[in-house]
């Protein structure tokens, strides 16, 4: 059941917005908004944010005219661990990144 949840978030789709929401916690959003932000098809973003809701990653906020507002749910533990295992897996990916040693071949091509 837990792994097919963090499938479903870290997929695809679902990772895409999982992603947004994340980088963009402190304001809520509407679905035409993170369409455009995110490059996915609007009914795509209409699709995911169900599941999303459903595992409480995010939340109806508000509602503007007839537009839903979505929030990141800061409050939820597993929405923390999220954010520090994101902010980890950044940092070790930096440090491979810095510790990758350059080839002969990409020195040539820099000074060129």
């Amino acid at each position: 059941m837990s792994s097919e949840i963090i499938n479903n978030q870290l997929n695809s789709d679902g990772g895409i917005l999982s992603d947004f929401f994340l980088d963009h916690k402190e304001f809520d959003y509407s679905p035409a908004e993170i369409a455009q932000k995110t490059g996915l098809h609007f009914r795509t973003v209409f699709r995911e944010i169900p599941n999303l809701e459903i595992n409480h990653l995010i939340y109806h906020s508000r509602k503007i005219g007839k537009t839903n507002m979505y929030r990141l749910n800061t409050d939820l533990q597993a929405v923390l661990l999220l954010e520090k295992f994101v902010l980890q897996i950044a940092q070790v990916r930096n440090t491979q990144n810095e510790a990758k040693p350059i080839s002969v071949q990409e020195k040539t091509t820099t000074v060129s």
